[in-house]
């Protein structure tokens, strides 16, 4: 079923949006707390961080900024029966910040796994490819091109009644394409790559030929506590990758049926597909929390459980 009636606010009964406001508000809050944490212990230790701990901070900060300003508004729009209760700006920052978050937390986490990768491969190489200030400066694009991707389609040109606060895929299928294509799939290809290589084929087993390769893969591959941080970092980019697909398929799909909107009884069915996205914000936290070894080890002695039960294991 499609429509061209507007997606906010929402118009549900208190048994309609009981489910929603039950999800919206535990990853509200799952969210706020993890992501927070993530960033205080990160910067607490900022000494004692890795190389990579910086995209990881900048990753939780937009999940935390997502979490503080789209999430309460969602939340109020379940119930809400009027349609500027919080004014278009606030409307349209929202709907910014969303977009925010499905592209900048990919590139993060793509800097994480090349990083990663290039301290694996090419030891010699990675202080100066991954150096402080490079980091930095990779840090500052990042947040420069994700803001300039998000900005344009909810406050430069004429948003459409049928994405009203959501991020805006839909207006111009021309953008929505290019961002797709060079900051979604492009930076995820080459996390997804840099992942699977570190971890199944990096392996001294698969190794043929004896060579300079295989006896560096066999001094350097990944083994114990670093095997299980490779393998959590990419659980948090796939989590990201398959929260926020819905959302963009259906994007896709009602770019391709010009614009309109498709239902599932009351529903806009990208309002689903938008919580699934931001349920993701709160599925990366815990995972970052008690899946990564080393920050679950910061946190376990930020609250006087120092005790360590991983082996050794190279500091990559």
């Amino acid at each position: 079923m499609t429509s061209t009636k507007s997606t906010g606010p929402l118009r549900l009964s208190l048994e309609e949006s009981i489910p929603f406001l039950t999800i919206l508000t535990i990853v509200w809050v799952t969210s706020i707390a993890t992501n927070l944490l993530i960033v205080g212990i990160i910067c607490k230790n900022s000494q004692r961080r890795k190389n990579y701990d910086l995209f990881v901070l900048n990753s939780s900060f937009a999940d935390l900024l997502t979490a503080v300003t789209v999430i309460p508004f969602w939340i109020l729009s379940a119930v809400h029966n009027q349609i500027d209760f919080v004014g278009e700006i606030y409307c349209r920052i929202s709907a910014t910040v969303s977009l925010l978050d499905l592209v900048a937390p990919i590139m993060f986490l793509t800097l994480v796994a090349a990083s990663r990768h290039c301290a694996l491969v090419d030891r010699k190489a990675f202080p100066r490819i991954f150096s402080d200030t490079r980091s930095r400066l990779m840090v500052l694009f990042v947040w420069l091109l994700a803001l300039t991707i998000s900005i344009p389609p909810h406050f430069t040109w004429p948003i459409s009644t049928e994405v009203l606060c959501i991020p805006d895929l839909i207006s111009n299928s021309w953008y929505t394409t290019a961002v797709l294509a060079f900051s979604v799939i492009l930076p995820l290809s080459a996390g997804f790559y840099s992942h699977i290589h570190d971890i199944f084929l990096f392996q001294p087993e698969r190794m043929k030929q004896n060579g300079a390769v295989k006896r560096h893969c066999e001094r350097f591959a990944l083994r114990g506590t670093e095997m299980s941080e490779q393998k959590a970092l990419f659980g948090i980019l796939v989590i990201h990758t398959f929260c926020w697909a819905p959302y963009t398929f259906v994007a896709m799909a009602q770019t391709l049926n010009e614009g309109k909107v498709f239902y599932t009884g009351k529903l806009p069915l990208h309002f689903i597909a938008l919580i699934v996205g931001l349920t993701g914000i709160a599925l990366k936290g815990i995972v970052f929390c008690f899946e990564v070894p080393h920050l679950k080890e910061l946190i376990r002695k930020q609250f006087g459980c120092s005790e360590r039960e991983e082996s050794p294991s190279q500091d990559v």
